[in-house]
């Protein structure tokens, strides 16, 4: 069954974000989407008891030129990342434009000294903060807030030291966030890594001259790609 967006319904969350705007070339790559779109569902029938984060949303706050609605990241995004970066207690994560806080609470089962998710809906940010607790007594890291700001008035904290983006927003918006970003690096000198998903700002991130791309995740199966050259995921490093 598709959705009026051309997608298929269980179309995976990441080829929703992009507004059905994905080339369709041939019944295999209908049935590989299909397939990432079950397991999705799957995944989160056995991981969104009690988180409830599941499925597209629109708030008002997000009726913006620069604003995604709100889908959640795939389930497999953060592990894979985190598996390539590795994390410490020494580590502090930030998502920039949380939604219902699925990947915040993933960040959280890893030992992070600190989880920060930012959402400028009170309404999804609520939401955030009541799965959240619900799941707290699987969180390694203690300390975990939910923060309800506009991106480009967040103060990015200067132990940030990974941040994660699910192309949230675009245009200044976007480029007000890495300006945060570079400012809370001179601020405090350190390395740190960016988590950019659907990566459809690259270059302006590499434009900034303070990011190199170290790592491109894309999985055949779990990502049912678009018929482009870019990777789904896209890892940054400060140098």
């Amino acid at each position: 069954m598709c959705g009026m967006d051309g997608l298929p319904g269980d179309a995976p969350g990441w080829q929703r974000r992009l507004g059905g705007r994905l080339p369709l070339r041939s019944s295999m790559v209908w049935a590989a989407r299909a397939l990432a779109g079950r397991l999705e569902r799957s995944a989160s029938r056995r991981l969104d008891r009690g988180l409830n984060t599941s499925g597209s949303a629109w708030v008002p706050e997000h009726d913006h030129p620069d604003r995604a609605d709100y889908v959640p990241s795939p389930w497999h995004v953060l592990p894979r990342a985190l598996r390539y970066l590795g994390v410490s207690d020494r580590d502090v994560f930030v998502e920039f434009g949380c939604g219902r806080g699925r990947v915040v609470h993933q960040a959280a089962m890893r030992p992070f000294r600190r989880v920060v998710g930012v959402e400028i809906s009170p309404v999804l940010a609520e939401a955030a903060r009541r799965g959240l607790a619900a799941r707290r007594h699987q969180h390694r890291c203690r300390d975990v807030e939910i923060v309800v700001a506009d991106v480009t008035a967040f103060r990015v904290p200067d132990d940030l030291t990974i941040g994660y983006l699910f192309h949230p927003f675009g245009g200044e918006t976007f480029d007000s966030v890495l300006r945060g970003i570079v400012e809370s690096i001179d601020r405090n000198p350190r390395r740190v890594r960016l988590i950019y998903v659907l990566p459809q700002e690259r270059a302006q991130v590499l434009a900034t001259g303070r990011f190199r791309l170290v790592k491109e995740q894309y999985s055949k199966l779990l990502d049912a790609p678009p018929s482009r050259p870019s990777s789904p995921v896209a890892i940054f490093e400060s140098v």
